[in-house]
């Protein structure tokens, strides 16, 4: 069976939106609580979060196999899913040496982590703003800008949390990760534009 590259794309988008939801309903809970309770979620979602943008990479890579020369907005994209998917990969793995005890250490790398992914997204956003697709295009910028907006916003809240303003952190990084979650679902209407 062969799965196509456009297959990938929106199933990646998909996994996406489900991996931030994860992490927003967990963030809530760990912003709401000011505990540690809903970690668990936040660390499930940003790894299924890894998944959906590797997908989104992969497929995009996949659909580039007929074409003679590949444009900016193509290595923009395909090169900032895979940094997004770095990111969260060192959110999870930030969030999960917090949990064993190394608290400073463990929101560092959290911070590294959604700095890595913003960077990302706003590649990818700045992919879809070279686009000559309008009908990506204008979806793909929004998209992806709320993503890198939230992951950044998520960024500053655990700078908050490290200079011991615990309750702005939190609120911070609940707004953040909710941005993150509109714009995953701002993504998936794109990406089915793109395509469709």
């Amino acid at each position: 069976m062969i799965i196509s590259g456009e297959y990938l794309v929106i199933s990646g988008a998909i996994i996406l939106a489900i991996g931030a939801v994860v992490e927003g309903i967990g963030q809530t809970e760990s912003s709401l609580t000011e505990t540690d309770l809903g970690k668990d979620l936040v660390i499930k979602g940003n790894s299924v979060e890894a998944f959906g943008n590797t997908l989104q990479a992969v497929g995009r890579t996949l659909l580039l196999e007929d074409k003679r020369e590949v444009t900016p907005s193509e290595l923009y994209t395909i090169t900032g899913a895979w940094i997004e998917a770095a990111g969260n990969t060192g959110n999870a793995l930030g969030i999960s040496i917090e949990l064993s005890g190394l608290e400073e250490a463990g929101i560092l790398i959290d911070t590294l982590g959604s700095e890595v992914q913003g960077l990302g997204a706003g590649l990818e956003a700045y992919g879809a703003y070279i686009s000559e697709d309008s009908n990506f295009r204008t979806l793909g910028i929004l998209g992806n800008g709320l993503i890198s907006f939230g992951s950044f916003t998520v960024a500053i809240g655990n700078i908050f949390i490290l200079n011991n303003l615990i309750q702005k952190g939190e609120l911070i990084l609940f707004v953040g990760s909710w941005l993150q979650v509109i714009g995953s679902f701002i993504l998936i209407f794109a990406i089915n534009n793109e395509f469709f």
